[in-house]
């Protein structure tokens, strides 16, 4: 191979690795400028009241709420607690680490009956205490129309966050009140206003957190 022509194909695989780092560069740009939003989930209790919040009684809280339920019984015997003073949440944190804008338009909490991968799906809507059909959930169960200090869409700035917090006990009852049972996988789905769809998996329990209106019974 003579020199000339070891000199074009030099030039042409400098062109070629000139081109590979534009496209990474321009897909890196792309992507710190797309919506990235984070959702983080972990499982809490702590007293219910405001006087038991301030008498310094800590939360306890684990990532499974297995976890927590097997710190619970502890928990309550330590500071004299009597169950279900206070009550275990499933608590979820949304931040936006991206360089956008993002403006939240709806929240729902959303599973397939039986743990299914397909199939229909239902909103479980923690207000109304009820099921209802995905397809008919489209103008209900949007858990951002229930905030009290919110009106309309909301907006998180780069670097801020927003915490939602839903009552085990209530999630539990209303699942089983509804003929579902059993460690029911849902998903927390929140879309933007550009119509992304953000979600993030979590469990509960029936057999754990589902109980009478009256209280659970005494364990030993």
């Amino acid at each position: 191979m003579d020199g000339e022509h070891l000199a074009q194909v030099g030039a042409m695989a400098t062109s070629l690795l000139a081109l590979i780092l534009s496209l990474a560069g321009l897909y890196l740009q792309r992507r710190d400028r797309s919506p990235r939003l984070r959702i983080r989930v972990r499982y809490e209790y702590r007293p219910g009241t405001r006087d038991e919040a301030r008498d310094g009684t800590p939360r306890i809280y684990d990532d499974s709420q297995e976890g927590l339920y097997l710190l619970l019984g502890d928990f309550l015997r330590e500071y004299g607690l009597e169950y279900p003073q206070g009550s275990p949440v499933v608590r979820f944190a949304i931040s936006n680490e991206g360089e956008r804008v993002i403006y939240l338009e709806s929240l729902r909490l959303v599973f397939r009956p039986g743990g299914r991968r397909f199939g229909a799906r239902f909103v479980l809507d923690p207000t109304e205490e009820k099921v209802i059909p995905y397809d008919l959930a489209r103008g209900a169960a949007n858990v951002l129309d229930h905030a009290t200090d919110r009106q309309g869409p909301v907006e998180l700035v780069p670097g801020d966050g927003v915490g939602y917090k839903f009552e085990l006990t209530r999630l539990a009852n209303t699942l089983r009140k509804e003929g579902h049972t059993g460690n029911v996988r849902l998903t927390l789905e929140t879309t933007d206003r550009l119509e992304n769809v953000h979600r993030r998996p979590f469990s509960v329990n029936t057999d754990l957190w589902a109980y009478p209106e009256s209280g659970p019974e005494p364990s030993d």
